[in-house]
């Protein structure tokens, strides 16, 4: 497993299987949206805090397939520097990115799934 691809990439973190934090970088214009993107596997919940937005949300893994997990946010403090904070279940295996990008429409989070062999 390796952290999921991501455009404009700002920082990566795994394999892991253990609760960890790690950091991105300050990157984009006021505009961009931020990406976080999970990929995890085993039994349990990822709990992810991003204490610079101000926001956490969980990541459902499961046992078979590794589906890419993540949320969108399309906020002014996306262009910021910050941490990613997850806490992991014992014997889930996890890796995570964090992109930027274009903003979608609508502000605020979005929520999405991707399963195995969809785009990027």
């Amino acid at each position: 497993m390796a952290p999921p691809r991501v455009d404009s990439q700002a920082g990566t973190y795994g394999p892991a299987r253990d609760s960890a934090v790690f950091n991105y970088d300050a990157a984009g214009a006021r505009e961009d949206s931020i990406r976080f993107s999970f990929q995890c596997q085993g039994s349990g919940t990822l709990k992810v805090r991003i204490p610079v937005l101000h926001a956490n949300f969980p990541v459902q893994c499961d046992r078979g397939d590794l589906p890419e997990r993540g949320v969108d946010f399309a906020v002014p403090a996306a262009r910021l520097a910050g941490t990613v904070h997850v806490t992991a279940p014992p014997g889930v295996t996890w890796a995570g990115s964090v992109g930027r990008g274009e903003a979608e429409e609508e502000e605020g989070p979005s929520i999405w799934q991707r399963g195995p062999g969809e785009g990027s």
